[in-house]
């Protein structure tokens, strides 16, 4: 009779328990980040009346007769299920989407949670508001790099943080040189580009293009507020498809303010036969041209009789402005075979220099040309840009290896050449910070650039359910959680970061209404037990009546 009232009596406490249970779940149903317990049950010691035997002697065997005494605790669990997610909008809300809980600094102790609900304090530190808890995990270090194997500490970010500038190393070049047959030698292009050096100022480098005959362009390079030392010329060759065949430096002669001289000289000596030849030069001020010389055959050379007569007109193919730099005669004695001009000279680059043959050949029928000797000297590479800037800056060294995605192709008498990019930037200002998935916070500079700040560290455990459940929505080890595994979000089985979001509870109102009808239907049932043991008793009491 004794035992089904202590049965009763342990039934009322357990179901008691698990009515704690329920109803914890209840009210913490919109806390962020909680995890609902449940309660099992186990059976007590049995007292056992008789033994079981076995079988023999002609007999079978029978089993024992047990009596239980009552029900316990068998456990109070801890479900780890993922909550959903909430979008809040705020930057620095954040959510697990899998395994793993946030780390904590309180105080000298680690303490874990799953409530992602941080804010920058006053002076950057990443806290919960709430308790001034520190989030842990790995700041950015010197040379911008965030050293995920490293130790943890706790994440700090200042508001006052600058972005210091970074000198353009490389300028990057696309487009296209137009391949027209109408774009004829002494066709132009032209883009710029704004690049920084080492102390953030920008200084606006232009690229300028002049084709100097079929498949092959020249181009100089001339910067605001510096000085070009090395790579200012070179020369592009285009292969048949209009891909880049070459680029390499060029060294460009001295520029023509004396005597321009034609190296070698053949002149058609048919009637009214006509000839063009160019020669290229760059002038004072470093801009190139192509000059063109346009030779029309007067009156045809007769050994011994007649002087031939070729006139001539000099024009900048290259600035339609300059369309007539000098213009003349060029005649060739019947006598001696020699040459002279009339008159000798023309205006090249705001000065009046002087015509001269080097070598000729005598009055033929045939093509009509001659060579200017204003050199200039091709490289075996590509080097890079040198720029000395007139501020105390480092000087720059910037590299063009990017010009090989040029093309030529035809289709537009326009080219569409462009220096796109480049990898400089001036100092700036932190404007705001952003979360990817893996914990990485990246914040946004007032010069458009991003840069790494900070990532948040996860921790795993083998066994979750052994933590141990402190307040605050926060955890401790224990000894059965196991040590905590500590890493980046998205690897080594750690969930996932959702910025700009929390994780809500994960209790199932349905689930514990039910549970909560079953816990109550338990408990009267087993206070059932114990009036009823009381009635029993006291039908016994009555018998001395």
């Amino acid at each position: 009779m004794m035992r089904s009232l202590f049965s009763g009596v342990a039934g009322l406490k357990n179901h008691q328990t698990r009515m704690d249970v329920i109803g914890n779940n209840i009210a913490n149903v919109n806390t962020i980040g909680y995890k609902a317990s449940r309660v099992t049950f186990e059976d007590m010691l049995s007292q056992t009346l008789q033994g079981a035997s076995s079988a023999g002697n002609g007999q079978g065997g029978t089993n024992p007769m047990q009596v239980g005494l009552g029900s316990s605790v068998a456990s109070i669990d801890t479900i780890f299920t993922d909550g959903s997610t909430q979008s809040t909008g705020k930057q620095t809300d954040m959510a697990i989407s899998g395994n793993g809980f946030f780390i904590l600094q309180a105080g000298s102790n680690e303490v874990y949670t799953r409530a992602g609900d941080f804010d920058f304090d006053e002076v950057g530190n990443l806290v919960v508001p709430g308790s001034g808890y520190r989030v842990m995990g790995w700041n950015v270090d010197s040379s911008g790099a965030i050293n995920t194997g490293g130790s943890l500490s706790p994440i700090v970010i200042s508001p006052t943080k600058v972005m210091p500038p970074k000198a353009t190393t490389g300028i990057d070049y696309s487009g296209n040189l137009t391949g027209s047959t109408t774009a004829g030698v002494g066709t132009t292009a032209q883009t710029s580009i704004d690049t920084y050096d080492s102390l953030g100022e920008k200084h606006k480098v232009t690229q300028n293009y002049l084709k100097i005959g079929d498949n092959t362009w020249l181009y100089t390079n001339s910067v605001a507020n510096g000085t070009i030392t090395g790579g200012k010329y070179g020369i592009m060759t285009f292969k048949s498809d209009g891909t880049v065949d070459s680029v390499k430096d060029v060294t460009m002669g001295a520029v023509p303010t004396a005597t321009v001289t034609f190296s070698s000289m053949s002149l058609n000596n048919t009637a009214a036969s006509t000839g063009t030849s160019y020669f290229t030069a760059a002038d004072s001020s470093g801009a190139l041209h192509v000059y063109k010389m346009t030779l029309t055959n007067t009156t045809p050379y007769a050994a011994g009789s007649t002087n031939g007569e070729w006139s001539y007109t000099i024009s900048d193919a290259s600035d339609s402005t300059n369309a007539s730099l000098g213009s003349g005669t060029i005649t060739c004695d019947n006598g001696t075979g020699t040459y002279s001009f009339a008159p000798a000279s023309a205006t090249l680059n705001g000065s009046s220099v002087a015509l001269a043959v080097g070598t000729s050949s005598a009055p033929t029928a045939g093509a009509t040309s001659m060579t200017a000797s204003v050199p200039y000297t091709v490289g075996a590479s590509l080097s890079d840009l040198a720029i000395t800037p007139t501020n105390s800056a480092a000087a720059m060294t910037v590299s063009l290896a990017s010009m090989n995605n040029i093309t030529q192709y035809g289709g537009s008498d326009s080219s569409t050449v462009t220096a796109i990019d480049q990898n400089g930037y001036t100092a700036g200002t932190l404007q705001k910070k952003t979360v990817d998935s893996s914990g990485t916070i990246t914040g946004t500079f007032s010069n458009g650039e991003t840069m790494k700040l900070a990532q948040v560290a996860l921790a795993t455990f083998s066994n979750p359910g052994g933590l141990t459940k402190v307040g605050d929505s926060l955890y401790e080890r224990s000894n059965n959680s196991g040590e905590p595994q500590r890493g980046v979000a998205g690897d080594g089985g750690r969930g996932k970061i959702a910025a700009s979001s929390l994780e809500m509870s994960n209790v199932d109102l349905s689930q514990e209404f039910s549970d909560m009808i079953v816990t109550q239907r338990g408990f009267q049932a087993n206070s059932k037990i114990i009036t009823t043991s009381d009635e029993m008793l006291e039908i016994l009491a009555n018998l001395k009546r």
